[in-house]
């Protein structure tokens, strides 16, 4: 999925992580909760990047929620919001 704008409210995203080196999943979003978009393009090496709104990430301040981005390729999963 390449239009950021079809997504899902909430979804898991999977995927390899470098940092990790091993297949992870987040709870995410393609938008931070103040309405920012994120972003999904295709670097200078021919990457594809997702840039998400990571719900599981610890910030800088102490709490949950941080930019991440995913490279290569991704899945989504939407999460139903009852």
């Amino acid at each position: 999925m390449k239009d950021i704008t079809q997504m899902p409210k909430k979804f898991y995203i999977t995927y390899f992580a470098k940092k990790h080196k091993k297949i992870i999943t987040r709870t995410a979003s393609a938008e931070k909760p103040n309405g920012v978009l994120g972003k999904i393009l295709t670097d200078k090496n021919g990457n594809d990047r997702f840039i998400y709104w990571d719900f599981d990430a610890e910030n800088k301040s102490g709490g949950f929620g941080d930019w991440r981005q995913a490279v290569g390729q991704w899945t989504i999963k939407a999460i139903e919001i009852a």
